[in-house]
């Protein structure tokens, strides 16, 4: 998932993608900063036992972010 926030000064990107791991549990990754800049800001690596628990938690985060001011992009968008 990709959220964007566009500002005066510059777009800022939020992105939050799981992976299975090889021991059954989820791999949470955020990373974030800005478009102009080549690399991220900073990627927190987290952890959650199940699918669903993953699920909810970057469904939580994708609210707290919204609430930031963070869109949720399109597929068919490019940027």
């Amino acid at each position: 998932m990709i959220l964007l926030k566009n500002t005066k000064e510059r777009v800022s990107y939020y992105k939050i993608d799981i992976y299975p791991t090889l021991f059954g549990d989820f791999l949470i990754q955020r990373e974030y900063g800005a478009l102009h800049h080549k690399a991220p800001t900073n990627i927190i690596k987290e952890y959650a036992d199940t699918h669903k628990d993953a699920l909810l938690h970057i469904l939580n985060l994708a609210v707290d972010k919204k609430n930031l001011g963070y869109l949720r992009v399109s597929k068919h968008c490019v940027y």
